[in-house]
């Protein structure tokens, strides 16, 4: 299950590969490369959003715990003020990877953009 998504990308992009191919003695399967690399964007997109509800929260969270050792340890507060404003800091620490998350979105983002291009080279083919 830790591979799954590179198995899967190599197996759509050998398919898509072999259709291509065989699109010379047939040109109709160029509709089979199309939804090959259709059904890679979709898959992607899906994956990403799964991660991005379930290992990146994780992340985000072991990133707070050293994002309040950095202001601990550096003297700014004390780790009782800290505790006493974790609200504040938490905001505070959204606020700084804000820029992590919109690079995200928009990677998943892109991948549905990219099923979509490739549903329409289908319906315009």
């Amino acid at each position: 299950m830790k591979n799954l998504q590179y198995i899967v990308t190599a197996a759509m992009i050998a398919l898509a590969a072999l259709f291509a191919i065989l699109n010379k003695a047939w040109p109709g399967f160029a509709y089979f490369v199309m939804a090959s690399l259709l059904l890679l964007a979709i898959f992607w997109g899906v994956w990403l959003i799964v991660d991005y509800f379930t290992a990146y929260k994780k992340e985000r969270d072991e990133d707070f715990v050293f994002y309040r050792a950095k202001l601990i340890g550096g003297g700014q507060v004390s780790a009782m003020e800290f505790d006493v404003a974790e609200k504040a800091y938490r905001k505070q620490f959204e606020k700084t990877i804000l820029k992590d998350k919109i690079v995200k979105w928009g990677i998943i983002l892109f991948c549905f953009a990219v099923a979509a291009s490739f549903l329409l080279g289908m319906i315009l083919y």
